[in-house]
């Protein structure tokens, strides 16, 4: 951990109620995000071009109807201090507050038109246990929040702790996350339409390893959203 990551923890700790992405105090109506740093996140508007960098992962992949990220990911950025604090400041209200925030984006356009369920790309159970909480399931409450659709935490579940994909290539991450996820009760999805949510794609291997599992199931189709895109 820099200097600069130590100063900014003992920051948090002075003032707990401060803005994930710049760590200035909260102040009277403000929850999560200052004013400043929600007016100016880093929106990638995907969601309105049906041939946008998220759908280009895929081709030739697997198929997806839609696919979008609601923010740009850059080294530094606002974005990397929001995804840091999600995941591992025990903050899962951060991806509620996100999700709901691309949600209200979202549904003023036809990205999710027909879907019918929520599925968060599930943790190792192992993972799980340690971190308290899946962040992709914060971010798919947030996005329920504005839609109202049925979230099916356990309708797709991860069976092999795979390693960190950090510093892999495409390849060795395609092979890291391969056949480890399984649908226990394929049923219960036939003829669905399923919004796939994670917290941020790099390569779209992970995605892509899930989006395979499901499209196993009779009739399903599968949409894709994370919260950010690592270009």
């Amino acid at each position: 951990m820099s200097i600069k990551e130590y100063f900014l923890d003992f920051v948090d700790l002075i003032y707990p109620d401060s803005c994930v992405a710049c760590r200035n105090p909260l102040v009277s109506g403000e929850e999560i995000l200052c004013v400043y740093c929600e007016e100016e996140l880093a929106i990638t508007d995907y969601h309105k071009d049906d041939y946008n960098p998220i759908k280009a992962l895929f081709y030739g992949r697997c198929q997806i109807k839609q696919g979008a990220s609601f923010l740009h990911f850059s080294k530094g950025g606002r974005t990397q201090e929001i995804l840091h604090a999600l995941k591992y400041k025990n903050m899962p209200e951060v991806g509620v507050k996100l999700g709901s925030l691309m949600a209200d984006l979202y549904k003023q356009t036809a990205f999710f038109k027909s879907i019918d369920i929520l599925i968060p790309v599930p943790l190792h159970p192992k993972k799980l246990k340690k971190r308290g909480y899946n962040q992709s399931t914060a971010i798919a409450e947030g996005i329920q929040k504005s839609l109202d659709l049925p979230i099916m935490e356990n309708a797709l579940i991860r069976v092999i702790a795979n390693s960190t994909q950090t510093k892999k290539s495409r390849f060795a991450r395609w092979k890291n996350v391969e056949s480890i996820f399984k649908v226990p009760n394929p049923s219960t999805l036939q003829n669905k339409h399923i919004l796939l949510i994670d917290d941020v794609i790099t390569t779209g291997a992970t995605l892509e390893a899930s989006v395979l599992q499901l499209l196993t199931i009779p009739g399903v189709t599968v949409s894709v959203v994370s919260l950010a895109y690592a270009e």
